[in-house]
């Protein structure tokens, strides 16, 4: 039971804070009394039952914030950088919005990034078009490409346009192993933050007495941005492993 409490309140802390955060990108006052206006919607029974569902990756933090705020229109987020004087503009990723500009689209046609891989600026790309849909962006190592091996009409050959001076937001998957100890989640979430990631969702896949393993979506702004966060995560002593996640 002590075990199970200690883990509860660390995914209270965890989810208090992503969803703090959100608060503080889209210009909000935070605090218990806006969270607890959607605490029955969710058939919950507290503000910290949303953090701790938040925390574990049942609740994503921006759907909640969207609950809160059900006018909220979000043009644009500040994302903290290495620096903290100088937060830069991003936009949030969304739906058939293509944050970046890429070379070699059909004129009109809607854009999609796909979830099985993630492809960020940086990585080599290629457009599938779906009837009806669009375009759906993959990295060109997808394996969710020998689906479309016998359809090559289908195939657009495209790369990453220039972004201008403000970065956009993309999503970044990152799948990360590390030791079972008091405050680690609260350790993994500052690491990411202070090099200037934003976690927008995450999964627990994995969980022993010794280790948990987990997946997180990182809004970032290109593939070296995410190869410093990787780079850190890696020289924190309580996390064994930490990949890119392409495939999940």
């Amino acid at each position: 039971k002590f075990i199970r409490n200690q883990q509860r309140d660390e995914y209270i802390t965890l989810g208090r804070a992503m969803l703090q955060k959100i608060f503080r990108q889209e210009g909000y006052d935070f605090g218990d009394k806006p969270v607890s206006t959607v605490v029955k919607k969710y058939k919950l029974d507290s503000p910290d039952d949303i953090y701790a569902k938040i925390g574990s990756g049942l609740l994503v933090a921006r759907d909640v914030f969207k609950e809160i705020f059900p006018a909220h229109n979000t043009q644009m987020v500040k994302r903290p950088s290495g620096d903290m004087d100088k937060a830069v503009l991003v936009k949030p990723l969304t739906g058939t919005d293509a944050p970046m500009p890429i070379k070699g689209l059909i004129p009109g046609m809607a854009v999609h990034f796909a979830r099985c891989c993630h492809p960020l600026p940086g990585d080599r790309i290629v457009g599938i078009v779906t009837t009806g849909k669009g375009v759906t962006v993959h990295t060109i190592d997808c394996e969710t490409l020998e689906t479309f091996a016998d359809t090559p009409e289908r195939w657009l050959d495209v790369s990453w346009g220039e972004g201008g001076d403000t970065p956009e937001a993309h999503v970044g998957r990152l799948d990360v192993t590390f030791q079972n100890e008091a405050g680690a989640l609260g350790t993994l979430s500052t690491v990411i933050g202070v090099n200037g990631g934003n976690i927008t969702n995450l999964k627990i896949t994995s969980r022993t007495i010794d280790f948990w393993e987990i997946l997180i979506d990182v809004y970032v702004t290109d593939t070296q941005h995410l190869n410093n966060i990787i780079a850190a995560l890696r020289a924190t002593p309580i996390i064994t492993n930490v990949e890119r996640s392409k495939g999940r």
